[in-house]
């Protein structure tokens, strides 16, 4: 007989999404036995899920899932890179813009169900100054709306509604240095976005072309403009088209640098910080194994 597969499921439970959830009874009702031996871990602090997942690569676990959103993942599949553990992902955070490109909705049960037929796909993994990221990492306008959530007590799309009404109706675009491959750009720009994958939280698509499979990074820089031009096209978000715009400039590459003038908001799958100095990226590829349904298994490869 085939050994059962072992997995370890990681979950913050102060995560609003995991307090309102009962998580191991739906792991119960959902998870296939037959297949998988489980166990389920909370973290206790900043960083623990980084340590939990260490160690079940070191005690041989077959897939470790993150129970969250794109924090969560970046996270758990900051120790998975270049390993044989799978990175499976589980729904539970506000946003979840990696698991909603991997077909996973906001569905905890569904997206439990999906691990007993997953199929893993191997993806491209970048960095940020050393650090890994699997989806989205910005300098600019994006950042400063992830910082301010970074921040706040209150997570969730109204607070993401709110920080970023009040940043479109104050920032200010930033003169930029950017190399892509040795490409030498300056440009004043509301905000530069360097994707693996295509999707922010709650659905919205602001690199569609962005596949994380191709070796390669897609860049795209918006330039400076009126702030009511930019409202004009906030309607690409949910049309998959925002690369189209006549704000937008497109790149893929395999080493970027972005060098601001001074100190400005950025961001690295979601998670708001101040960039001091310049944002150094580059591409791993074929460097993580990822859980994903079977349905959407060719279609991402």
């Amino acid at each position: 007989m085939n050994r059962k597969k072992r997995i370890r499921f990681i979950a913050n439970p102060r995560s609003g999404a995991n307090r309102k959830r009962n998580l191991p009874q739906l792991i119960a009702d959902n998870l296939d036995y037959d297949l998988f031996d489980y166990e389920l871990s909370y973290t206790e602090r900043a960083g623990h899920a980084i340590e939990l997942t260490k160690e079940a690569v070191n005690q041989g676990f077959d897939l470790v899932v993150a129970c969250g959103g794109d924090g969560s993942v970046n996270e758990v599949s900051s120790q998975l890179i270049d390993t044989n553990t799978v990175l499976g992902v589980l729904p539970a955070g506000s946003g979840n813009g990696f698991a909603g490109h991997l077909g996973l909705g906001r569905d905890v049960a569904k997206a439990i169900r999906h691990l007993n037929d997953g199929v893993p796909i191997t993806i491209d993994t970048c960095t940020l100054n050393g650090q890994p990221f699997v989806n989205l990492a910005g300098v600019g306008f994006d950042g400063a709306v992830a910082k301010h959530l970074h921040d706040s007590p209150v997570r969730g799309f109204w607070a993401y509604f709110r920080y970023t009404l009040k940043e479109t109706l104050g920032y200010q675009s930033q003169l930029l240095d950017i190399q892509i491959d040795g490409q030498k750009i300056e440009r004043r720009c509301f905000l530069v976005e360097v994707a693996n994958a295509p999707i922010y939280g709650y659905g919205f698509s602001i690199v569609p072309q962005a596949n994380f499979t191709d070796g390669k990074m897609e860049v795209l820089l918006i330039k400076e403009a009126p702030k009511w031009h930019y409202v004009l096209e906030s309607w690409r978000f949910l049309t998959r088209s925002f690369h189209k715009s006549s704000l937008a400039e497109c790149f893929s590459g395999k080493a970027v640098i972005i060098t601001p003038k001074k100190t400005i908001g950025a961001h690295m799958d979601g998670e708001g910080f101040l960039l001091q100095g310049e944002a150094k990226f580059a591409i791993r590829p074929a460097s993580l194994k990822v859980l994903v349904p079977k349905v959407y298994a060719e279609i991402l490869r």
